[in-house]
């Protein structure tokens, strides 16, 4: 009788499959807030379509504003790591400026990135616990951002017209709102010329001898 080659499958550790749980909740979730939002997402729905019961969610996350959060954390890691890799593979200041310019400009304009993050500010007015851990995302974008900046100021072609933390103060907040109107008005203001006046900001801000 022939044997199989196939090797049976290594079992999961139970830290393994509390891992695996819940980044295949994370994964759902988001994309049933960028459906539904963060009000009209339901936490059992996120637990079916994931193959998963309630209890599975709830024994994971305390319930759907934390898994929103967990969505924004991830989000919010996946980005740092791009960053970092632009400025790590990069050697030139001004060339290293220039990646970092697109990317922020790419990030600000992203649709996925827009919805969540406006998700997580409304969520924000209506729900101090959500307040809270915005108050803390947002503290760690600057922590995190500051240091790209300095990064990129160790360079002695790059200068910037302000301190690393408002830099990155300035260019979120005016970039996100600016490209939330854009998302609104449509036509009127398009995705590519949203993305310029990003640019141009950045430019404004930070540049390269």
């Amino acid at each position: 009788m022939p044997v199989s080659g196939t090797k049976p499958r290594k079992r999961l550790t139970r830290v393994e499959s509390r891992a695996q749980t819940r980044a295949t909740l994370i994964a759902v979730g988001r994309s049933h807030f960028l459906r539904y939002g963060l009000g009209g997402a339901v936490a059992e729905k996120i637990a079916e379509d994931a193959g998963y019961s309630r209890g599975a969610l709830y024994s994971n996350f305390d319930g759907k504003e934390d898994l929103f959060v967990a969505v924004i954390h991830e989000e919010q890691a996946r980005h740092l790591n791009v960053f970092r890799s632009l400025l790590k593979e990069e050697p030139s200041g001004k060339k290293r400026l220039r990646k970092m310019r697109d990317a922020i400009a790419d990030l600000m304009t992203d649709h996925d990135w827009l919805v969540l993050r406006a998700e997580f500010e409304v969520g924000s007015l209506r729900s101090e616990r959500i307040r809270q851990s915005f108050v803390e995302v947002h503290r760690q974008q600057l922590r995190d951002g500051s240091e790209l900046v300095r990064d990129l100021l160790r360079s002695p072609e790059v200068t910037s017209k302000l301190k690393p933390d408002d830099f990155i103060t300035v260019i979120i907040n005016l970039a996100h709102g600016l490209a939330v109107t854009q998302r609104i008005l449509g036509p009127e203001l398009s995705q590519k010329s949203t993305r310029s006046l990003v640019q141009s900001l950045f430019d404004h801000l930070i540049s390269s001898a």
